[in-house]
């Protein structure tokens, strides 16, 4: 009995965290947003399936190092922001370009290329809500819970790749799911290195905080035409911050501050982590949505 329940419920628990995400997106939509139905909905959709995701865990004590609050090793946080940085601007500027090419380039790209809230909401309330709650609840869920009971299951790198598949289907689009895909590799790289999940909850308050940052600015400067050199002023700090991301890996790697991969077994990993029957619901009411979505 114990067995099943480990092999069921993480994905039944991602199953459960995207049908929430849905539905108190609905409400929050209907009831017009407001900070506090915005955080108790983002609360709710990634608090109760973590509580399902720890039930399954054979063994808790990883979870809980990796949630213990401790010193970083030298180089991890200087790594962790640049590499914050890296992800918010590479995900923009592939929301931008996806855009793109989908033909949409004289909708409101302030509010789609942007995967943020748009309530009416203070710029205090976005940054509580946004940047802090969102970036605490869903690393504790994805990176703290789901990928060290997938490392219990399989090798690194099958975690690393489903770890960034979840994220972007938790997103429930296409147009934005190269960004968030990338992101969650990203943050689960830092949990592995890092033997803690706080610097991926940093990096992800970054990347959400550049995100209100340019949410800012094109508001601000719209009538400027901002938009126009937006992209290029993307690209160039896409590739100052890419540069300054890799150097910090590099001199990590030179001084062995970085642990090695779990050997994995390849595509049949990925397939023992694909075939949990909560996932398959999962990915179902991934493309569900997007058919409902699309014919609505």
């Amino acid at each position: 009995m114990k067995n099943n329940k480990i092999a069921l419920l993480p994905g039944l628990s991602l199953f459960l965290c995207f049908c929430l995400l849905t539905g108190t997106g609905k409400l929050v939509a209907y009831f017009r947003g407001g900070a506090l139905l915005l955080a108790l909905a983002e609360f709710v959709s990634f608090a109760l399936p973590l509580v399902m995701l720890v039930f399954s865990m054979r063994d808790q004590k990883k979870l809980r190092r990796r949630l213990q609050p401790r010193r970083l090793r030298k180089g991890i946080l200087g790594l962790t922001v640049r590499l914050g940085i890296t992800v918010a601007v590479l995900s923009l500027f592939l929301n931008l370009l996806i855009y793109h090419l989908a033909g949409l380039v004289g909708a409101d790209l302030t509010a789609i290329a942007l995967d943020a809230p748009q309530s009416g909401l203070s710029m205090a309330a976005r940054f509580a809500v946004i940047v802090v709650l969102s970036a605490v609840v869903e690393e504790v869920f994805l990176r703290g819970a789901l990928f060290t009971v997938h490392e219990e299951m399989v090798g690194t790198s099958a975690c690393l790749i489903v770890s960034g598949l979840v994220f972007a289907m938790l997103h429930g689009s296409l147009l934005n799911f190269a960004g968030p895909f990338l992101a969650g590799i990203a943050y689960a790289y830092l949990t592995f290195v890092s033997g803690s999940v706080w610097p991926a909850v940093l990096a992800h308050g970054v990347n959400n905080l550049y995100y209100l940052f340019v949410l800012w600015i094109t508001d601000t400067y719209a009538a400027f035409g901002i938009w126009n050199y937006f992209a290029a002023i993307n690209a160039l700090a896409l590739l100052l911050f890419l540069y300054l991301t890799l150097r910090a890996l590099q001199d990590l790697l030179v001084r062995g501050c970085i642990p090695h991969f779990e050997k994995s077994a390849g595509l049949y990993d990925l397939w023992l982590l694909v075939r949990n029957p909560g996932m398959l619901a999962f990915a179902l009411a991934f493309v569900a949505k997007l058919v409902l979505n699309r014919v609505l």
